[in-house]
């Protein structure tokens, strides 16, 4: 049972215990003792009113097509009862008939609610009638009395009113169970590519459109990024490409907050619109010359997504069979809107994303810049000398290629280590102490520096992403000490206090140029913190500290809530 007959069920079970209550309250109130049997219709009542509050507590087990029809044929049987047993308790009746109105809106809407009125008005005419035995030829607007007529009109009427509540409100329900669906498909859990794949391809079979465009404006970098799904090509393509900050008033449009209908042969309501056959080249009306050009659609939707309070990315579906039509604009308009939270967290993550990776690489370039390229320069150099010396001084000569091979296998080490960096790690809450521990006893090997390492163990719960954050902070914080500290002794300790996981690495080096703490934000706005040790830490929502002594050394304290 999928969300939107559970909560229309929900609905329906606690619509049925209220009735059961107000059936024992009208009992209560006004008990039928004209029938013999009036005492069966208070035990029937009762019964009715715990099969209600069962049926409520225990819906969800119930699934299936035969646990409604069940439920209705029980509330059919009550009815029954009342009827034969308990003819002079109208507020039974009416309770019913309010109860089957907002079970038949709920159930195939309005008409079915108003239907069922008349069906009853009917019933109630037909019965004053018998009960009136008019004379041959009498009419029924002569025969029945006003009292009865007001009756049916207000069967009517409450039917009427109560079928369009409840229409409305299985309208809202089913709304939200498909705002909820289609938020379901926009999951992290399926990767980037098949996330947006996925998603797409429901747009294009929801509106039966062949093509199918989000693009979205990185505000990290002003870059237009592209997502296209095809639906006619096998199992459904999608393309992803990044275009220039030029192309944004292409790919989303000069006027940011607008929607757009677009159809070759029919259109309306002031809205932009293409007639006939184009050109090949030529721009359709309301559309950028490029974006034209480039995609070529023969009818189009577009609306605009709201990215942290900007439109800063939009979608387009293009090439439906027969165009679009205004309710379709309107329906894919509200849909949007109600997915605007989903959409904004996942490309404001990507945009995250882009940025990390954008400052993974200027970490790269600036750590073989100063590494490995201005090594490779400077044995360049030495080479160039020691050519020309072979021929003056062949001995000195080999001395300083003994030389200069030393430099080269160091920087080589150097490059290895940096690679491992490179490496993605998978680091589990049980292993973590033993990665530590590898790692330390690897740093003291190359470096020659003692390093202590303690590492209570940690909660099973504990995610295997903050783990691994954890650990390039320490490797990251091991490398630092090589670089800068010339320190002779290192303490790690790691320790998970309540909610929180505590790193320490202190350091017995020369310390940084300042004499106190500071904090995170200090740090980055002085330029003393490594990028990738205060994005990992933030990205984790921690706190970053370092206590200095110029002289002394330096220690690092990273705190991370696991709630």
């Amino acid at each position: 049972m999928d969300s939107a007959a559970q909560a229309i069920e929900r609905i329906k079970a606690v619509a049925r215990l209220l009735l059961a209550a107000a059936l024992g309250l009208a009992y209560l109130l006004t008990p039928p003792r004209r029938t013999p049997l009036y005492a069966l219709v208070g035990f029937v009542f009762g019964v009715y009113f715990v099969y209600a509050l069962v049926a409520l507590i225990f819906r969800r087990k119930l699934t299936g097509w035969v646990w409604p029809a069940t439920a209705v044929a029980g509330d059919g049987a009550v009815l029954v009862v009342v009827v034969l047993l308990a003819p002079n308790l109208p507020a039974a009746f009416l309770l019913f008939f309010v109860y089957f109105t907002l079970v038949a809106g709920l159930w195939r809407g309005w008409r079915a609610a108003v239907a069922l009125s008349v069906l009853v008005s009917a019933a109630h005419l037909w019965v004053a009638w018998k009960e009136a035995a008019p004379e041959a030829g009498a009419t029924l607007a002569g025969t029945l009395p006003r009292e009865s007529w007001l009756v049916v009109g207000g069967l009517l009427v409450a039917g009427g009113l109560v079928g369009a509540v409840a229409h409305r409100e299985r309208g809202r329900i089913e709304r939200a169970a498909e705002v909820e669906r289609y938020a379901a498909l926009l999951s992290l859990d399926l990767g980037w590519p098949e996330l947006w794949r996925r998603w797409l391809a429901e747009l294009c079979q929801r509106y039966r459109a062949g093509r199918a465009l989000l693009t979205f404006r990185n505000p990290e970098n002003d870059r237009v990024l592209l997502w296209e799904f095809r639906s006619g090509e096998p199992g459904g393509a999608l393309a992803e490409s990044d275009r220039p900050p030029r192309d944004t008033s292409e790919f989303l449009l000069d006027a940011e907050a607008a929607s757009l209908l677009a159809n070759r042969l029919e259109g309306g309501g002031g809205q932009q619109v293409s007639r006939g056959d184009s050109s090949q080249g030529a721009a359709k009306p309301g559309l950028p010359p490029r974006f034209s050009r480039e995609f070529s659609p023969n009818s189009l939707l577009s609306v605009p997504v709201s990215v942290g309070g900007t439109w800063g990315a939009r979608l387009f579906l293009l090439d439906a069979a027969g165009g679009f039509t205004p309710g379709q604009l309107e329906d894919l308009r509200e849909l949007v809107e109600r997915l605007g939270p989903v959409l904004t967290n996942l490309l404001t993550i990507r945009s995250l994303i882009t940025a990390a990776v954008d400052q993974e690489r200027e970490r790269i370039v600036r750590e073989l810049h100063d590494g490995v390229a201005q090594t490779l320069a400077s044995v360049e150099m030495q080479l160039n000398v020691y050519r020309r010396l072979a021929v003056q001084d062949p001995a000195r000569t080999g001395e300083e290629l003994g030389g200069l091979q030393a430099v080269v296998k160091q920087e080589q080490e150097e490059l290895r280590r940096f690679l491992r960096t490179l490496k993605p790690v998978r680091v589990a809450a049980d292993e973590l102490g033993r990665w530590m521990l590898a790692h330390c006893a690897q740093f003291q090997q190359e470096t020659g520096i003692e390093v202590d390492v303690w590492a209570d163990p940690l909660g099973p719960s504990l995610p295997e992403g903050v783990c691994r954050e954890v650990f390039q902070i320490l490797r990251e914080a091991l490398h630092n000490v090589r670089k800068h500290a010339k320190a002779q002794h290192v303490l790690v300790r790691l320790r998970q206090d309540g909610s929180w996981l505590r790193l320490l690495v202190d350091d017995d080096g020369c310390g940084f140029s300042f004499t106190g703490t500071y904090s995170q934000r200090a740090l980055e706005e002085q330029g003393l913190l490594p990028v990738s040790i205060g994005e990992r830490t933030r990205a984790l929502g921690g706190t970053l500290t370092i206590d200095s002594t110029p002289g002394s050394g330096a220690t690092l304290r990273v705190d991370i809530p696991l709630s």
